[in-house]
């Protein structure tokens, strides 16, 4: 277990560590070159995601904060540089915290198996969505709104249906039940 939480941790600074080389091939190299660390962001992705310990809170912090830094990253380069939708970037970005807080909140309870596929989904898309990137470097903005639409809903849902099971059945209810 030690080795892979190792490999874990190694992995997302690898990841951390792309996300400048993609803003410095921007400016400084052709678009082809972006999209070969934008490639290697997405691989490191798929390796963190076969290592990760689902049972530990470390390893599901350090994927949020990873998801939230590499979206972040290459979201807000995307809408200033004119590739993406400002307000569609800006909505993503506000479902996806929002998203990656609720599983941190509500790691340690039981979700209905409904939450638990679409938080997969999510995992697919984020990776489905990196691929729409590495193309987007070729000037094809229409596929990458899509897999930012694709985000966008599968996090709407989630995030909804977390809120609503929070309020719903924890100990968030208690206090606005009035005692008889």
């Amino acid at each position: 277990m030690a080795k892979n939480d190792r490999f874990f941790k190694i992995l997302f600074a690898f990841q951390i560590a792309l996300l400048p080389m993609v803003i410095f091939a921007y400016l400084f190299m052709p678009l082809w070159a972006m999209g070969l660390f934008i490639a290697g962001i997405l691989l490191v992705k798929i390796w963190l995601e076969l290592y990760k310990n689902k049972i530990s809170f470390a390893h599901t912090v350090i994927d949020s904060i990873g998801s939230i830094l590499t979206f972040g990253t290459l979201l807000i380069l995307f809408a200033v540089t004119g590739l993406l939708s400002k307000p569609l970037t800006i909505i993503s970005l506000v479902f996806i915290v929002l998203f990656n807080l609720l599983i941190l909140a509500l790691f340690n309870h039981n979700m209905p198996e409904f939450i638990d596929a679409v938080d997969y989904c999510y995992m697919l898309f984020e990776c489905l969505t990196l691929a729409s990137f590495v193309v987007l470097t070729f000037n094809y903005p229409t596929i990458a709104n899509i897999g930012l639409f694709a985000i966008l809903l599968t996090t709407l849902v989630s995030v909804c249906y977390k809120i609503y099971y929070s309020v719903r059945y924890t100990k968030i209810n208690d206090i606005f039940r009035r005692k008889k």
